[in-house]
């Protein structure tokens, strides 16, 4: 009868041990996880756009940390000076309001630019500006050409 019964007390050993290791190696797994999810949600979210027209392209990197919004906007018109400078802004809800450091035609002006995000895109207005407190801001918000820009893959 011990012949038996001590097999069977081994084998019991054995499966039992097996399955706490594979609860501890679930429940480190799951500390894991929620670790790796807390540093996503610190890491800033990148997105690009795009509108091409004719000759004409428009691109838009947006790096969004919270309410922080970092980028690089680069308009190039065909067989035109191209402008191109940084974003500075922050983000409320859907809106960005932010500071786009042009450069073109060998001047660098700081321009006020509002960016509204609308699902897989983005727009914003430009047209006729004015300095305002050594910004160029546009004279009527509501009027002037809108760009619609296309969500990309970033490069």
């Amino acid at each position: 009868m011990r012949l038996i019964f001590a097999p069977i007390a081994l084998l019991f050993l054995l499966t039992s041990c097996g399955q706490r290791s594979a609860k501890t190696e679930s429940a480190t797994l799951g500390d894991s996880t929620v670790r790796t999810n807390a540093v996503e949600k610190t890491l800033p979210d990148t997105l690009c756009f795009r509108q091409i027209v004719g000759r004409d392209s428009i691109t838009l990197q947006l790096v969004i940390k919270d309410s922080i919004v970092t980028g690089e906007l680069d308009v190039i018109p065909f067989e035109k000076d191209r402008a191109r400078g940084s974003i500075h802004g922050t983000r409320t809800n859907n809106q960005i309001q932010a500071d786009w450091q042009r450069s073109g035609e060998g001047v660098i002006q700081a321009y006020e630019v509002i960016f509204t995000l609308k699902g897989d895109s983005v727009t914003w207005r430009d047209g006729e500006r004015v300095e305002k407190d050594g910004k160029w801001v546009l004279k009527n918000p509501a009027q002037g050409y809108e760009y619609v820009l296309l969500k990309t893959d970033c490069q």
